[in-house]
């Protein structure tokens, strides 16, 4: 028998992580009788394998390898060989696993996956971040990556690719969406503070707080409670009087899930008004006054005087229930309103007030 021409067109048709299907031509007129041998060899091993179509399917192969592929066509015979054609082709590398969020930040993420490829100390990884209005791709020659510049409380998939040696071929991406994290929320303040309610405002400046949540944690030395809103602004009502509290606030994104650094703020709710208030003696230039406070965090309270007259205005501090006006002048009408003023000795409660005559 005469040798057959070498085979033409030789390539890959599809390429996967443990075979590879490879096609080609040969246009002998003695074709139709002809049989071929493939030669897989890499590093490890030499295989061989026949095939009686210009098609072969070849599997058992090692993920992400590099191989050469030889056809050789073979008359009739079997026996007589053409000259052999070589292609090198790596298959794919597996899918990496395991790919989770090491860190999620306001503006970065860092992910990190495994893979158990024999061949993955060669690979590198192309990480491809997609939101509504890009894509992005980075590369990475370790099983993990920092993805910067990303915009605040916002959703983004981010795909991971295994990528051979020859820095073309790829496995199959695993896939994760996550959210990054709210900027925290600034200028948080009180716009009401009252006895038993706080009114909270506060901003936030990111492109996407639109679809924000707010999570309000209201602490103090006996409890934690957690508020949500929907709206930059909360009012927490049921809170004791006179008491502090520490009002933490967390912008949440779309997710429900993915909060922000929280902004905290610690306030007084004002005292109640002082009750029951009346002269126990009125003198020629004194008068003592008594009164009742009934809140439970009144141990804490000091308490300031207001005494009016035509002329003047003039203010004292009692740390008791109880307190002595003196140096005023007989037989004059005075106003006397009492406040309640909590341990920051500032945030005071409502006066309660009477006039009485020297």
């Amino acid at each position: 028998f005469t040798e057959p021409s070498p085979v033409v067109g030789l390539e890959a048709e599809y390429i996967g992580v443990t075979s590879v299907i490879l096609k080609w031509v040969v246009n002998d007129s003695a074709s139709g009788s002809y049989t071929y041998r493939i030669e897989v060899v890499n590093d490890t091993f030499v295989k061989n394998l026949t095939s009686n179509d210009t098609r072969a399917n070849v599997t058992e192969l090692i993920p992400g390898t590099l191989y050469n592929f030889t056809v050789f066509a073979v008359a009739a015979d079997n026996e007589t060989e053409g000259e052999g054609v070589s292609i090198f082709q790596h298959t794919k590398p597996s899918p990496v696993v395991g790919l989770e969020a090491e860190y999620i930040g306001v503006t970065s993420v860092i992910l990190k996956w495994v893979v158990n490829d024999s061949a993955s100390g060669s690979y590198t990884y192309r990480i491809e971040v997609v939101n509504d209005t890009f894509v992005k791709n980075l590369t990475s020659s370790d099983t993990r990556a920092n993805v910067t510049e990303l915009i605040p409380g916002t959703l983004y998939n981010f795909t991971v690719f295994a990528v051979a040696a020859d820095n073309e071929t790829e496995g199959e991406g695993e896939a994760i969406e996550l959210y990054t994290k709210p900027s925290p929320v600034v200028g948080l303040e009180a716009e009401y503070i009252g006895v038993t309610s706080v009114i909270l405002k506060w901003v936030v400046n990111d492109s996407a707080s639109g679809s924000y949540t707010y999570r309000i944690e209201v602490v103090n030395g006996t409890f934690v409670k957690n508020l949500r809103s929907n709206d930059t602004r909360a009012e927490i009502t049921e809170l004791i009087p006179g008491t502090l509290y520490n009002f933490t606030v967390f912008a949440v994104a779309a997710d429900n899930e993915t909060e922000g650094e929280g902004e905290a703020i610690d306030l007084y709710t004002k005292p109640s008004p002082v009750v029951g208030l009346e002269a126990e003696y009125i003198g020629v230039t004194s008068v003592i006054l008594k009164w009742v406070v009934n809140d439970s965090a009144s141990d804490s309270y000091t308490y300031r005087i207001e005494f009016v007259n035509d002329t003047f205005v003039k203010n004292l501090t009692s740390s008791d229930t109880r307190a002595e006006i003196t140096e005023l002048i007989p037989g004059t009408l005075y106003n006397f309103t009492v406040f309640a003023v909590a341990a920051d000795n500032e945030t005071e409660g409502e006066g309660e007030a009477i006039d009485l005559y020297t």
